[in-house]
């Protein structure tokens, strides 16, 4: 019951964030994605996508130390959005870092 309500809560937050489309701030969009306040990964860059209130979604680029990749793939993996997840670890010239590309889809046929 409590996971429905957060789903429902979440859909909210990337609706009213699709509407706000380019002006949606960085803690925004952190929300919309359900990131708890103190997780210091890095949002590279986000993209929303697609026709509200029927069909959109939320493609996002983060940052991540690898020690960390685990519970950030499966906090996304725990959401009904989750439509891709592409991960790029030990990348050059920056060994030390993961980043990870999100896309979240609500609405419509995902």
């Amino acid at each position: 019951m409590a996971n429905e309500a957060q789903a429902r809560g979440s859909e909210k937050l990337l609706s009213q964030l699709a509407k706000k489309g380019a002006a949606a701030t960085l803690e925004e969009v952190k929300a919309a994605v359900s990131l708890p306040a103190t997780s210091d990964y890095k949002l590279l860059r986000w993209l929303i996508r697609g026709i509200p209130p029927v069909y959109f979604e939320l493609e996002t680029a983060f940052q991540v130390k690898p020690q960390q990749l685990a519970e950030f793939v499966n906090h996304f993996a725990a959401q009904s959005g989750i439509r891709d997840l592409n991960i790029l670890i030990n990348g050059i010239p920056k060994p030390d870092i993961a980043q990870v590309n999100v896309v979240l889809a609500h609405g419509g046929e995902v």
